[in-house]
């Protein structure tokens, strides 16, 4: 990848750990509105920290180059679930967006970046 594609790989990178670093701390220290939605979804007072914890733990395997892909598929994954509870509980079309829209740019951040990630996805399977 171009040197120009890299700069933007960071770039991106930067602004999706600030947003997600936001979110972990909110998480880890129960924020009122996080505890809000907690309470409106019905889960254990503990959710929000393991959600902290998880995505936490996720966002560093991001930044290790040798874990990566790893945490690219974890974030994704964590977002997936974060655009489920969303649906479920009917709320507004922009927070389903707004997870979808961060995944999407988890992946940028890390595609121009990570050449073992981009031979790990185009890589033709064999069966």
């Amino acid at each position: 990848m171009s040197t120009n594609a890299q700069r933007a790989g960071w770039v991106i990178t930067v602004l999706v750990t600030l947003f997600l670093g936001f979110d972990i701390v909110i998480h880890l220290f129960r924020a009122e509105a996080v505890m809000d939605f907690n309470d409106k979804i019905g889960a254990p007072g503990w959710f929000p920290v393991v959600c902290g914890v998880v995505l936490g733990l996720s966002l560093v395997a991001y930044h290790v180059p040798a874990t990566r892909a790893m945490g690219t598929i974890l974030i994704t994954a964590y977002l997936g679930g974060a655009v489920t509870v969303n649906l479920v509980f009917g709320q507004p079309a922009f927070n389903t967006v707004f997870a979808i829209v961060t995944a999407v740019l988890v992946w940028a951040g890390a595609w121009p970046r990570d050449e073992r990630l981009r031979a790990l996805v185009s890589r033709d399977v064999v069966a």
